[in-house]
């Protein structure tokens, strides 16, 4: 085909036709930058084609990842539920009789309520800091899903770590400790998945005022980190809607 152009423009100029073969070569020109144009428009159509695929993932990945993060926000904020109600038996100033006149099986139980008090959300963020840390985030067209993302993963989830950092210390090295070593209530989960459980009643009724006390620190700070749990569980189900509307579309 080259060939075939370089002996048309050599004809043209042997036989003096100047005026012909310059329109001939404005033509070429022509057809080189449409041609080049053309090129150019299936490359962008390609890069968008694959920037809306990349998209569509980023959006999938994005929703298993929040769809987990749900299921394990719901679990914490019905753990905290029982541990708070079983806190409020043994805050108050005043000796619980009920509580010291439960039965070694119901004590045991109670007990086991006590601890859900050190139970933590542990949020999934691998995808989030991946797309972040790829540039994958730009391609997140909707900036209101691009907000709340920053606001769930940025603000949310770090705020609550923080408070739940510091219930996880108190609990550990005080109302955790008191219940295993001066209680001596021990939870062993046996292969079976079945809970066995042990513990003194003369030893909880001993250690009843130390207990309390220690519960009433915990007590407030896990009613302020459960708000931030419903907080959460609020944003992820609106990110989730309007990730499946994206999805959609």
């Amino acid at each position: 085909m080259i060939n075939f152009l370089r002996k048309i423009r050599q004809n043209m100029l042997s036989n003096g036709s100047t005026s012909k073969y310059l329109k001939y070569a404005f033509g070429e020109i022509l057809l080189v930058v449409i041609g080049i144009l053309i090129a150019l428009s299936i490359n962008n159509w390609n890069e968008d084609r694959k920037a809306d695929r990349m998209a569509m993932e980023n959006y999938q990945n994005l929703l298993r990842s929040l769809e987990q993060d749900s299921v394990t926000v719901h679990d914490a904020l019905q753990k905290s539920i029982i541990a708070l109600g079983a806190l409020e038996k043994i805050i108050p100033l005043k000796q619980n009789k009920e509580l010291l006149e439960l039965d070694e099986e119901k004590l045991n139980k109670y007990l086991i309520e006590l601890t859900y008090a050190g139970r933590s959300f542990i949020p999934k963020s691998g995808v989030y800091n991946v797309l972040t840390s790829n540039n994958g985030f730009e391609l997140i067209k909707s900036d209101k899903i691009k907000s709340m993302l920053i606001n769930l993963y940025d603000y949310q989830y770090k705020t609550y770590e923080d408070v739940d950092g510091q219930i996880d210390e108190k609990y550990h090295n005080e109302l955790a400790s008191t219940i295993r070593e001066k209680v001596g209530h021990v939870v062993q989960f046996t292969p079976e998945l079945q809970v066995k459980v042990s513990g003194a009643k003369e030893l909880f009724i001993q250690h009843y005022d130390e207990l309390s006390a220690e519960s009433r620190d915990i007590y407030g700070m896990l009613s302020y980190n459960r708000m931030f749990l419903l907080d959460i569980q609020k944003s992820i189900h609106e990110l989730t809607s309007l990730i499946r509307e994206e999805l959609k579309e």
